[in-house]
């Protein structure tokens, strides 16, 4: 009872938390999945054995069983198309596992820096409602691209994956032949099962997380914004100069230091695997409009996951931009003409810090935005257009 107990009471705190509109709730949803597993966000530990497992099972499923496959079975180029199907969803799941092993302590810290500047972002209760308003917004984003790809993964993906009758340009569970008698077929099945859950979690548990730094950052960009507007509220015929400048401004100059430096440590935690998840994206993308439209159904789920968390990136990261400009904006519109010189010079390094450029590089070469994506997309499509000609 005293188990049943237990259980039910934490089962209980953790729903509370997931409902709250906070940025401990988003941090705990994304972080759900990981802890379950053994690596957590916020602790330095991982749990060894998962990782182990999780890859010897890649190295055997996937680059043997796609080696067997092009030596002995490839013949057409549709078939060394299929293939690389196979080689890119290594590339992502590698990229993925070795970002989760070696940035533990970058990400901690940058978590830590934006967990700090929502607190600040908090202190005014003029912006909380809006604060909640903003963060159950992410919430649903994060909810729906989680629970759209679990979806399509556990009820398409995974059991047509496992399917051993199946061809998906790859020879499964080489070495146990024949694989379609008992008992060889259900290890077979097994295996495979385990290592499409790992790769569809921690993939997942990856762009979740992207996507909830990305978004929350934004969020602080839009309160700071709003924060430094209320500047021009205040009593212009009792006060020659703003009375309030002096109190607010070292507030709002550290979180807008907060920021820069959470900014900074994104760039570095996510400019390389951004570019290595663009490339084979692309490229798998494009590929995809040479096969004949029935052979698409087959990967259907994987273009999906690969459409969307490009167009995610895209689409957020342009986000983040915005609300970075709209901060400059604020800064300068921010009745700083109504300040003492000391108020003013502090205006002026805001002003200064805030122009610098805010964006995301995939690869520190291309900026991750909107016409990014169009670009891309119209790139693709000129490529399909010559092959198909």
């Amino acid at each position: 009872m005293n188990i049943y107990h237990n259980v039910s009471d934490r089962a209980k705190k953790v729903e509370m938390r997931l409902r709250q509109n906070s940025f401990a709730s988003l941090l705990d949803f994304v972080n759900f999945v990981p802890k379950l597993l053994g690596f957590p966000l916020m602790k330095d530990k991982i749990f060894a054995p998962f990782w182990i497992m999780h890859l010897c099972l890649l190295l055997y499923v996937y680059v043997t069983g796609t080696l067997v496959y092009l030596i002995n079975f490839a013949h057409s180029a549709g078939d060394f198309i299929k293939s690389y199907v196979n080689i890119s969803l290594f590339i992502f799941v590698v990229n993925d596992s070795y970002w989760f092993l070696s940035n533990k302590q970058l990400l901690k810290a940058t978590l830590q820096e934006i967990n700090l500047s929502d607190q600040l972002a908090t202190i005014n209760p003029i912006f909380r409602k809006k604060h909640e308003r903003l963060v159950l917004r992410i919430k649903l984003i994060l909810f729906l691209f989680y629970g759209f790809n679990m979806t399509n993964a556990f009820f398409i993906y995974v059991p047509h994956r496992i399917n051993v009758q199946n061809n998906y340009a790859m020879t499964p569970c080489y070495g146990m032949e024949p694989i379609t008698s008992s008992p060889k077929k259900e290890i077979c099945q097994t295996i495979l099962f385990f290592q499409e859950f790992n790769i569809v979690t921690i993939v997942l548990s990856y762009q979740s997380l992207l996507l909830f730094v990305i978004a929350h950052t934004t969020l602080l960009f839009q309160l700071l914004s709003d924060d430094i507007m209320t500047l021009n509220n205040y009593d212009k015929t009792a006060h020659f100069n703003n009375p309030l400048a002096n109190e607010l401004l070292p507030v709002l100059i550290r979180r807008h230091t907060i920021l820069l430096g959470v900014i900074n440590k994104l760039k570095a935690l996510y400019s390389g695997p951004i570019g290595v998840d663009f490339a084979s994206d692309a490229v798998c993308i494009s590929l995809f409009f040479y096969l004949p439209l029935q052979e698409w159904l087959q990967f259907m789920p994987l273009l999906t996951y690969c459409f969307l968390a490009f167009f995610l990136y895209c689409f957020l990261c342009q986000r983040l931009t915005n609300s970075a400009e709209l901060f400059e904006r604020s800064v300068y519109a921010c009745g700083w003409e109504n300040f003492g010189v000391k108020e003013k010079r502090a205006v002026f390094i805001i002003l200064r810090q805030a122009q610098q450029p805010v964006e995301i590089l995939a690869a520190n070469i291309i900026p991750v935005n909107i016409s990014t994506f169009a670009t891309t997309l119209q790139a693709m499509f000129k490529f399909v257009t010559v092959i198909k000609v």
